[in-house]
């Protein structure tokens, strides 16, 4: 089979004139192929009616000699066997269990009031903050008196379950209501809390 000229003489087919000049005098020091030939393929790429036909033989694909061997034994190998792991074994009766949980938490606590003011300091004793901000906001939001000691000591509590419970902007935010208490010890209290609050939000 009569080689192509490109092949030749190693250029591609974009290669310009001068590129292909170059690339004869390569190819005759190589000594690959015979003068006659390297000076046809060259006369071939230099007349533009030649060198189409020059494009038109270029094959598209590579000879079939230059694929290299693949093993491909292991496409016949059966797919690895899917094994859940013991700690994932369940995980989706986990997550659901979890998910009913928090809905539950977001759904108001149907307790007497006064069980849930002592249900909520009591969290907060325990260092149950999520709880006891669960129970103290429930009391606030259900409270109709918001004068009585009850209900300021219900806001303190809060404050205290905020800020031990890490969301330090609501306290700030409930202790900012109180700053101006018209109980007296409950305005000294909210602004001796305050400072302190801010300072600790403003390290975070």
């Amino acid at each position: 089979m009569e080689q192509n000229p490109y092949d030749i003489l190693g250029v591609s087919q974009a290669a310009s004139k001068a590129e292909i000049t170059k690339a004869v005098a390569v190819a005759m020091k190589r000594k690959q192929y015979p003068v006659d030939v390297i000076a046809k393929a060259q006369k071939s790429l230099m007349k533009p009616e030649e060198r189409i036909i020059a494009d038109y033989l270029r094959p598209i694909l590579p000879p079939i000699k230059r694929f290299k061997y693949s093993d491909l034994s292991a496409l016949a190998e059966s797919a690895p066997t899917l094994v859940i792991l013991p700690e994932f074994d369940g995980l989706e009766k986990a997550i659901a269990q979890a998910t009913q949980e928090e809905n539950r938490e977001r759904e108001p606590l149907t307790i007497p009031l006064a069980e849930l003011l002592s249900e909520g300091v009591t969290a907060c004793q325990e260092k149950r903050y999520p709880k006891a901000i669960k129970y103290l906001e429930d009391y606030c939001h259900i409270c109709q008196d918001r004068h009585t000691q009850a209900y300021i000591q219900a806001q303190m509590w809060l404050i205290k379950a905020y800020q031990l419970g890490g969301q330090l902007q609501r306290a700030v935010a409930l202790c900012q209501m109180l700053v101006n208490h018209p109980h007296p010890q409950v305005c000294t209290w909210a602004n001796k809390t305050l400072p302190y609050l801010s300072k600790e939000m403003s390290r975070v």
